[in-house]
């Protein structure tokens, strides 16, 4: 944990410093925040040198946030802000942007990972079930050669993690030596400016008050791969957070489908109307709308075991157009193929009524009652 901090406090520092820089890249996203355990009271988030104030609740997403500013972003507790960000040297900034490129290659290289050991997985159990047909070319020639493709991709995870490690290292020792050399300075400053009598000197109007800088820790980072729209999860991590994303384009997670996201640590199935849909362990599946609305819908989530896979909760729920749900599934104390699941349900906000007098506020004719 000790670690974590000190790589968190490290990074917002960088963060800070890039924040002013005008050929830093920046995204532009709208996301929501949803807290997976203990609500975050108090938080927030950096736009710049800006903190913006999000109480992220556990019960129900956030409003939409609207977000410009560096890939990473830092949420913070907003009562770490009231400090004053230093001067930041360019070779920390530089490392940083290494570390930060490094993880982007490792996130990207771990997506085609899992999505290719899926369809991998779906190739053999069709083969043995004799449910190739269901396959399509494209998807069994591109399982075929999945096998080499994945010794590659672990391959480039290994060395982009081992990239992002020793840039940390890097800024980590830059940012001790920086603050060591901050501090000569100002005491060497301090001693040629002593008075020989040994009369305390006065303090100074602008020594008022004044101590030394403290950079807020982080709660959390993020580094969005782009611009778009996400829904982010936080998790506790010890004394900081976690953060799950999941985009949330327009029609990918629409309004009366169910969103699962497996953290059971074990592949699952999920079975609605006879259909399974197989989730690997930390990914995640839309299943649109399996009955019509207004009538109850059953599914069947099946976890492996010795006998194979056998159902492990059924989540019975009510379908409407204009609800979707997330469900995480959750490992569960009681053994065998059962496990806990938590939904969210998010209700589609009807949209805003025109005003039938904006017309004459602009100097137009006002609607006749």
């Amino acid at each position: 944990m000790r670690l974590l901090l000190i790589t968190l406090t490290a990074a917002t520092v960088s963060l800070l410093g890039q924040a002013n820089d005008p050929n830093a890249a920046k995204v532009s996203v709208r996301f929501r925040a949803l807290a997976f355990d203990a609500p975050i009271i108090g938080s927030g988030y950096l736009e710049g040198s800006t903190a913006k104030r999000l109480d992220i609740s556990n019960d129900f997403l956030s409003g939409e946030q609207t977000y410009r500013g560096l890939p990473t972003i830092a949420f913070v507790m907003v009562d770490d802000l009231a400090k004053q960000a230093p001067e930041v040297p360019p070779e920390i900034l530089a490392a940083r942007s290494r570390g930060t490129a490094a993880q982007e290659r490792a996130r990207k290289a771990s997506e085609e990972y899992t999505r290719l050991s899926a369809l991998s997985a779906k190739a053999k159990n069709g083969s043995r079930e004799g449910q190739a047909g269901k396959i399509s070319q494209s998807e069994l020639a591109e399982a075929e050669a999945a096998q080499a493709r994945l010794s590659e991709l672990s391959r480039i995870m290994a060395e982009a993690n081992k990239e992002a490690d020793d840039a940390q290292v890097e800024v980590n020792n830059r940012q001790r030596d920086h603050q060591q050399a901050v501090a000569e300075a100002k005491n060497s400053k301090a001693g040629k400016s002593k008075a020989p009598t040994p009369a305390p000197a006065k303090a100074t109007p602008n020594d008022k008050g004044k101590g030394p800088f403290v950079a807020p820790t982080p709660i959390a980072t993020y580094t969005f791969p782009g611009d778009g729209k996400y829904i982010l999860l936080f998790a506790s991590a010890g004394n900081a957070k976690r953060i799950m994303a999941i985009e949330d384009k327009e029609g990918s997670f629409p309004f009366g489908s169910y969103l699962y996201v497996n953290l059971t640590g074990k592949p699952v199935e999920v079975r609605y109307n006879g259909n399974s849909t197989p989730i690997a362990p930390n990914g995640r599946a839309v299943i649109n709308a399996p009955v019509a609305n207004d009538t109850y819908a059953q599914g069947e989530v099946l976890t492996p075991g010795e006998d194979g896979f056998q159902i492990g909760y059924i989540a019975r729920t009510y379908q409407q157009a204009d609800v979707r749900t997330l469900f995480f599934l959750l490992p569960s104390d009681a053994g065998g193929h059962s496990i806990n699941i938590k939904g969210i349900e998010e209700r589609k906000q009807p949209d805003p009524v025109p005003d039938p007098n904006a017309g004459a506020a602009k100097g137009g004719k006002a609607a006749a009652k």
